[in-house]
């Protein structure tokens, strides 16, 4: 008779025989631990969200009516994106549109910018319908803005006229300079016109745009 390591007396001599293996207590084997699941509740607070959409249809429409009064009173414009300017044309309707690309580092905009406004002030007294905008190419971080790039405007001052969504025609510096000769023999008070469009209705025939640039 043998004596195990665990104190207990083998039937066998050889501890290491099958018989000897199978009398020998074997320690318990501790069951897995199941992983702890946690349940997470997901609350849907539907009167909120009900009541923030209604919040923003308000806002939509607010803007809407806004722009519309602008536009009935002759205002100048101001987009900062694509979306900015599709509402305009959309709330412009056949009215066209003309755009004034400009940046503020650029010193030749200043001065189109305040040609630009006289131009809206004129076509406003002769009750054109026509809807000034005006949009900024560089973003507050100094990149090209998302509606520049859309419409390819490489350098400013550019006028984009659109009509029913499509741009009819577009001006830039370059044809400006072009089509008015060198700026010392131009006089201060002579103002290049556009040929007539068709678009324009009243005595307003012809788009007056910038001078001596």
């Amino acid at each position: 008779m043998a004596v195990s390591g665990l104190g207990l007396k083998c039937p066998s001599r050889n501890l290491w025989t099958n018989e000897a293996q199978a009398w020998v207590p074997r320690k318990a084997v501790c069951p897995r631990r199941r992983a702890a699941v946690h349940t997470i509740a997901l609350h849907i607070d539907r009167r909120g969200a009900l009541e923030a959409a209604w919040r923003r249809q308000e806002e939509a429409e607010a803007r809407k009516q806004r722009l519309s009064t602008d536009i009935d009173e002759g205002k100048l414009i101001t987009v900062p994106d694509t979306s900015g300017l599709d509402a305009v044309i959309e709330q412009a309707g056949s009215q066209l549109v003309v755009v004034f690309m400009y940046s503020r580092q650029c010193g030749v905009c200043k001065d189109a910018a305040r040609r630009f406004e006289q131009l809206r002030n004129e076509a406003h007294r002769a009750k054109a319908r026509v809807v000034f905008v005006q949009h900024d190419v560089e973003t507050d971080y100094g990149d090209k803005s998302d509606l520049s790039r859309f419409y390819n405007v490489r350098a400013v001052p550019c006028f984009l006229f659109f009509d029913g969504g499509a741009v009819v025609r577009r001006l830039s510096l370059r044809d400006i300079r072009r089509l008015t000769g060198p700026k010392p023999y131009v006089s201060s008070s002579r103002w290049l016109c556009l040929p007539a469009l068709p678009l324009i209705e009243g005595n307003y025939r012809s788009l007056c745009s910038l001078m001596q640039l």
